[in-house]
């Protein structure tokens, strides 16, 4: 049997370790990563090996040359520009006339390759996806089988709402000759989104072989760390290099260790390496070939590549060093550091946690270096959260982060469009919003600016003014700290997609940004009548004389700062008596006795920027979140024409005959925020999320209808819905998905978002948080009772499953 060893990947998360490196040659523990692959190979039998190659291509053919060092045949095959997965393979069709494997280069497994290609020979498999179970499945392929092992569903990089299972696709593959009918030579096709899909489309055998073993896709910084900690804990099943002097501690040969020094293992040191005296090399360090650690320096829990020099007393903590870098007395470089190639510290000088220095960087003596040099200050995992980008004023969410940001919208935006810029009150978002709009006219992108506006307002704008994108951002408190929220909008006012979320993301780690001449620098326009527009535009849309003629008593508590440009006018012209409360009253308790004492029509209670509604009746009566919701959906289906009336899957089952009554049919969507506000669109204007909206729209039918705010609540057919949080830890998530979807086997299950089962009493909805480490159940019954018996059973099974 021949295989495919993929070794074209950039590694552009792994920067400033790819900076110089192609990612298969990333040393662990002093060997390139590729080679464990081919040595994996060997051991199963198949030596006769394509590489796929494209990213300094002549590293891989310099190091492995043909192969025969290695006891194996390599035939290489390069790519003159990007294929994709199934693209690179296709290009080595000539070569794979049989049955093959691919692998990638860069990953590191002792899966039993031999096992998996028996079980593709007993399937009549045309594909076999090699799987395994992770804690955390955002970054790769989630994939479904039935009993049989046949694929039925496969999710590249999900969100968690789609996380049914914690077993992924690991890359590895067994395929007939067969796949190559559906792609055409030099195009660009993808295993994951484009052949898989077809073959499942065809109905060809498509099967999921769950191998045991160990895996890691050395994905992250981290991940590169804790992948050679695995190795040395003999968590993988490959032979390490070098001989064993102490337990656990492994080096190479002609090594010179000082005996004053100590060594604590686990622990591996490079041939050629020199241990000064009364050095320490702590636990879980890896010292790279030819490395001198001079007298009294310390190594703990750190990975360094070959050729390093630390001086005298220098003191190295959790960090990795690339190749030459040059560490001058007393330096001290902590945890999570990184530094590239060739880099020097001087005398004295402190690297600080989590900074990155690239190649050929240099910090002066004496100095300490808290920023990275060349790019800034996030290096997470995922920038993006539920509402768009978040982070702690002057902590995370600096200037230069969001300049760095905007530079990297701006490479998925055509040069010379505009994007509309708003902002609330706080003079911190007003900053962020500034240092967004330089980096975006530094990119050759134009700006709108709408002032200080709403949330609302800045989705109306970016929907009906000339805008390709829409940035807005507003502050918020958590946990007792201030933080901003930076909003992507599309041209339609919607949250961007997950896809241009990973475009952004993307071109934010690999450090891209458009140059432009001078004369292509972006422009600034100022559009202040944005509010006057919105206001026109809602005012036109409904009966404004009927509202009036009721000359409504409202009591109102809304933020001042946000909200006062925008509200009282509206109340103004709608004819109604306002009692303004917002210094005085803080929670909605209080605004009912205020709305009761003062024979108030209703009462009205805003958030920060005016989105969530807290409605209170006539009668001093709190509505509730989900009640808010069947009204706001009342409003939707008043405001639509359309014959299919989207719905959130976590609304209540009553939403199906709301519907029914009005002659149209449901169509249930996920609960993330831009499918919520894509549901619920009506010119610009998104109910669900617009507090203001949802005001007027319920003063015109109970105007329209003769009733009071109670009576219109009574109109809603009765439902019980609970919503309960279960703490999870991030780790658990996939696990506990996995349990939940193997015991829902045989019942009616519902996979729109998260799994929602349908009982006899009503459905369980179990909802993955994106956000935090916790599982959202919502229950739906015809009592309340029933309800919390429902909720309360998952929640007991998340329980369970966490700590099986």
């Amino acid at each position: 049997m021949k295989a495919v060893i993929m070794a074209g990947g950039k590694g552009t998360r792994l920067r400033p370790l790819t900076s110089n490196t192609p990612k298969p040659m990333v040393p662990l523990l002093d060997r390139p990563v590729m080679e464990y692959t081919i040595a994996l190979l060997k051991k199963h039998g198949i030596t006769d090996i394509a590489v796929t190659v494209q990213f300094i291509p002549e590293a891989i053919r310099n190091y492995f040359d043909d192969g025969s060092d290695f006891g194996v045949r390599l035939h290489y095959f390069e790519e003159q520009s990007p294929l994709g997965t199934a693209g690179s393979v296709k290009n080595a069709e000539q070569f794979l006339d049989e049955t093959f494997v691919v692998i990638s280069g860069d990953a590191l497994t002792d899966f039993d390759l031999t096992r998996a290609i028996e079980y593709h020979r007993e399937k009549s498999s045309v594909a076999t996806l090699v799987l395994t179970q992770v804690d955390s499945p955002l970054e790769f392929g989630v994939v479904m089988t039935d009993e049989n092992g046949l694929i039925n569903r496969f999710l590249e990089k999900p969100s968690w709402g789609e996380v049914f299972s914690d077993t992924v696709n690991t890359g590895i593959y067994i395929l007939e000759t067969e796949v190559f009918q559906y792609s055409e030579k030099n195009q660009e096709f993808d295993f994951s989104k484009d052949l898989f899909p077809m073959l499942m489309k065809n109905n060809r055998p498509m099967y999921g072989y769950v191998a045991d073993g160990y895996w890691s896709d050395i994905g992250n910084l981290n991940q590169y760390r804790q992948t050679q900690f695995d190795m040395l804990d003999g968590k993988v099943a490959i032979e390490l290099p070098g001989h064993e002097i102490a337990p656990g501690v492994w080096v190479g040969e002609r090594v010179k260790i000082d005996p004053t020094a100590s060594i604590i293992g686990p622990a591996y040191i490079g041939e050629r390496s020199v241990i000064g005296k009364q050095a320490m090399i702590g636990e879980y360090s890896i010292i790279g070939g030819g490395s001198m650690i001079l007298d009294h320096a310390s190594v703990e829990r750190t990975v360094l590549w070959k050729h390093n020099m630390l001086d005298n007393n220098v003191e190295i903590n959790g960090a990795t060093l690339c190749r030459n870098v040059i560490c001058r007395y007393g330096a001290s470089i902590r945890e999570d550091a990184v530094l590239g190639d060739n880099c020097v510290v001087g005398i004295h000088s402190v690297v600080a946690s989590g900074v990155k220095m690239f190649p050929n960087k240099s910090v002066e003596d004496n100095a300490v270096l808290k920023h990275s040099l060349i790019w800034g200050e996030q290096a997470a995992k995922t920038i993006f959260g539920q509402f768009g980008v978040k982070g702690a004023c002057n902590v995370h969410m600096t200037t230069s982060f969001v300049n760095r940001l905007s530079m990297a919208l701006s490479t998925a935006l055509p040069p010379g469009v505009t994007v509309g810029i708003g902002y609330d009150s706080a003079p911190f978002a007003e900053l962020m919003a500034e240092a967004f709009t330089s980096g975006l006219h530094a990119s050759g992108i134009h700006t709108y600016h709408f002032g200080a506006v709403t949330s609302s307002i800045a989705r109306y704008a970016a929907c009906h003014l000339d805008c390709a994108a829409g940035i807005y951002v507003r502050m918020t408190e958590e946990d007792g700290e201030e933080q901003a929220v930076i909003e992507f909008l599309d041209e339609k006012g919607l949250p961007i997609t997950k896809a241009m979320e990973r475009k952004v993301e993307n071109a934010y780690v690999q450090e891209d940004q458009r140059i432009i001449k001078l004369s292509e620098v972006g422009r600034k326009r100022t559009c202040p009548e944005v509010g006057r527009l919105y206001r026109r535009d809602l005012l036109e849309a409904v009966d404004t004389q009927l509202i009036a003629s009721r000359s409504y008593k409202v009591v109102t508590v809304y933020n001042g700062h946000n909200l006062n440009h925008v509200l009282p006018e509206f109340l103004q012209e709608l004819g109604c008596r306002v009692i303004q409360l917002n210094s005085v009253v803080t929670e909605p308790a209080e605004l009912a006795h205020w709305v009761r004492d003062n024979g108030a029509d209703f009462g009205v209670m805003l958030d920060t920027n005016g989105q969530r509604i807290q409605l209170v009746t006539e009668q001093g009566e709190l509505i509730s979140d989900e009640l808010t919701h069947m009204l706001q959906m009342r409003i939707q289906l008043q405001a639509s024409k359309d014959d299919v009336i989207q719905v959130p899957v976590h609304f209540p089952e009553i939403a199906e005959l709301m519907v029914a009554q009005s002659n149209r049919k449901v169509a249930r969507t996920k609960a993330d925020t831009r499918s919520i506000l894509e549901s619920c669109q009506q010119g610009g204007f998104h109910v669900y999320l617009d507090g203001i909206y949802t005001l007027v729209r319920s003063m015109e039918m109970m105007a329209f209808m003769g009733a009071t705010l109670s009576e219109l609540v009574q109109t809603i057919p009765a439902f019980a819905l609970l919503k309960e949080k279960v703490d999870c830890p991030w780790s658990e998530k996939g696990k506990v998905m996995r349990f939940l979807m193997q015991e829902t086997k045989g019942k009616h299950v519902e996979l729109i978002d998260g799994i929602k089962i349908f009982h006899d009493e009503g459905w369980t909805l179990i909802l993955p948080d994106h956000e935090k480490p916790i599982f959202q159940v919502y229950a739906n019954a015809q009592s309340q009772l029933a309800a919390k018996q429902l909720a309360a059973s998952y929640a007991d099974k998340i329980r369970k499953y966490r700590s099986s």
